[in-house]
C-alpha cells in the first residue's frame, strides 16, 4: 500500500488543514486591489457628463441644458444656466423646442432668435439672456427620453448641430460605456 503524504495521521485523519486564501495576508507579491466601481449611474451624473461632451463638440456653444424623463416624469435636469432651461420649457410641457423634440424626436434648429416665429416667447426670453441661436434634440427610447439644448451667443446654425440627435445618442453611449450601466 502506498502512503498518501497528505493523510499521514492514524486512521486516515488529515495531517494538515487549509484556510481560505487572503490576498493581503497570503500573496507572495502584494499588488493594489482596485475599488469596485459603483453599480449605478445617477441620472444627474449622466446628464452632466453628456453636457460636457456637448459643450466640447458643438462649435460656438456657450451653454447647455439636458433633461431626463422616464415614463413622462422628469427625473433630472441639469443646465449651465437655470434661466435658459426655464425659457425652453425643459421643466414643463410649455411650448418650446424641448416639447417639440420630445414629441417628434430628432432635432430642431433655431438659428436666429430675432426671427424665430415658432416659439416667440421662448425666443424673447433667450435673447434677454444673451442667446442668439440654439438647437434642441431628443433621444427617445422605450424606457426613457433625454433632451439636450445647446445655446450660442452668435446667430446662425450651430455646427455640427445638424446631427445633434445622432451626436446625443453617441454621447450617451460613450458615457454609459465608460461608467456602469444604471439608470438607462
Amino acid at each position: 500500500m502506498t502512503s498518501d503524504p497528505f493523510r499521514s495521521g492514524p486512521s486516515g485523519t488529515d495531517a494538515f488543514s487549509t484556510r481560505p486564501f487572503d490576498l493581503g495576508r497570503d500573496a507572495v507579491i502584494a499588488y493594489p486591489v482596485r475599488d469596485r466601481r459603483p453599480r449605478t449611474l445617477d441620472a444627474a451624473d449622466l446628464l452632466a457628463a453628456v453636457g460636457e461632451l456637448a459643450l466640447r463638440a458643438v462649435a460656438g456653444a456657450c451653454d447647455v441644458t439636458l433633461a431626463f424623463w422616464r415614463e413622462d416624469a422628469l427625473l433630472a435636469e441639469v443646465s449651465t444656466d437655470v434661466g435658459l432651461s426655464q425659457a425652453v420649457g425643459a421643466h414643463d410641457s410649455r411650448p418650446g423646442p424641448v416639447a417639440a423634440v420630445l414629441r417628434s424626436g430628432g432635432m430642431v434648429q433655431l438659428p436666429d432668435l430675432e426671427r424665430e416665429a415658432r416659439w416667440p416667447e421662448a425666443a424673447r426670453e433667450l435673447r434677454v439672456r444673451g442667446v442668439r441661436s440654439c438647437a434642441a434634440a431628443a433621444l427617445r427610447r422605450p424606457r426613457f427620453s433625454l433632451a439636450v439644448v445647446v445655446y450660442s451667443t452668435v446667430p446662425g446654425p450651430l455646427s455640427p448641430a445638424s446631427d445633434l440627435d445622432e451626436l446625443l445618442s453617441e454621447w450617451v453611449a460613450a458615457v454609459v460605456r465608460s461608467r456602469v450601466r444604471g439608470v438607462v
